[in-house]
């Protein structure tokens, strides 16, 4: 990879770049900005950049420095990211997946963390000489550190070892201390554009183009979403959301039976899934209301269908709808059972439904 090869994010590429061309490089940054969006390939270029003895635009990704970041085996350079557990086999199947591709790390564990003996461990090595002069160390999502981690990490930012580069990611800002915010330059990356996806798509992964529309439109500006949906089967979760609709406006024992399925034959992660689909597909019935013609559809393949749905109805609460879909995902995270979460769920939709000719 490259900077070229950061899918996107060109002003931040354009920080950066004019950062080391004139020798004014930070030495603690935080790319932050939501998931799959590229920090972390980000920052393991930047990482090569700042290594890179090539002539010309850096990274060159030619070079011996440049080959042995990429490769993780240069003695200076460092990845640290949450876990949960000291596994060196799985550990190492994390980085392996890093180098493979920085959009699609491996995550084995359910709630991982940056410990305090990971940012020990940084302070240590920051107080021996760098074997080829500087010393750069990425913190993958470091809003997942411990409070104790975050106070040591703290110590080390207070005073930076003038060879030391710390480079933090994360997606949850707000979570992180205030004063780690303060010694760190941030640059916050934006989601991608779904052309920038979709070209991505068709060029590197050979996705058919009408495919690669529908994920990239699906995975809302994040392209870790959308290797995701590579693997899956959107056509089928997209079904899911329908029969979930319609099942809104059934009995209760037919919406018992549903939930009692659903919990059968998919895991949490699918749930949430097919509940962010639902999310779009009142989007773009919302969208369909105002402007009939419109091109801007996340389902643009089921026109028809989502203009039936729209038909279909008196009116539709969108605003309401969004809300109890929102708060129903919000509460799967916290752990609320899932059952009494979906039942509530398609009765509060049930609500927000007007049908033709009938009352609400």
């Amino acid at each position: 990879m490259s900077f070229s090869d950061v899918i996107a994010q060109h002003r931040a590429k354009g920080i950066l770049s004019r950062a080391i061309a004139n020798e004014r490089v930070s030495h603690a940054y935080l790319f932050s900005g939501p998931p799959g969006v590229g920090k972390e390939a980000l920052a393991i270029e930047f990482a090569k950049a700042l290594y890179c003895t090539g002539a010309g635009e850096k990274p060159c990704d030619a070079c011996s420095s440049c080959r042995r970041i990429r490769s993780f085996q240069h003695p200076d350079f460092r990845f640290i990211f949450p876990s949960s557990a000291k596994n060196v086999e799985e550990e190492r199947a994390v980085l392996d997946s890093v180098m493979a591709n920085p959009y699609s790390r491996r995550k084995p564990w359910a709630t991982p963390t940056i410990g305090i003996e990971q940012i020990r461990e940084i302070r240590h090595t920051s107080t021996l000489r760098p074997m080829e002069g500087r010393r750069v160390v990425i913190l993958a999502e470091a809003d997942k550190m411990t409070i104790p981690a975050a106070n040591s990490l703290l110590k080390i930012l207070e005073e930076p070892p003038a060879t030391m580069y710390l480079i933090l990611t994360a997606s949850q800002v707000n979570s992180m201390l205030p004063t780690i915010l303060s010694r760190c330059q941030e640059i916050r990356l934006s989601p991608l554009p779904d052309n920038e996806m979709e070209w991505t798509l068709i060029e590197k992964k050979e996705v058919e183009p009408l495919r690669a529309q529908l994920i990239s439109r699906v995975s809302q500006g994040s392209y870790t979403r959308a290797l995701e949906w590579l693997d899956e089967s959107y056509s089928e979760r997209r079904e899911n959301v329908i029969g979930f609709l319609r099942c809104c406006l059934k009995d209760v024992k037919s919406q018992i039976e549903l939930v009692e399925q659903w919990l059968r034959e998919y895991d949490k992660k699918i749930i949430k899934d097919i509940l962010n689909l639902a999310l779009l597909w009142f989007r773009d019935a919302m969208i369909l209301t105002a402007a009939p013609l419109s091109e801007n559809l996340v389902n643009i393949d089921q026109l028809e269908t989502v203009e039936k749905f729209v038909g279909a109805f008196e009116s539709i609460d969108f605003e309401k709808a969004f809300t109890e879909i929102e708060n129903s995902v919000h509460m799967i995270d916290r752990n609320v059972q899932i059952n009494l979460i979906l039942i509530v769920l398609m009765i509060k939709l049930r609500q927000t439904l007007k049908l033709k000719g009938r009352q609400k």
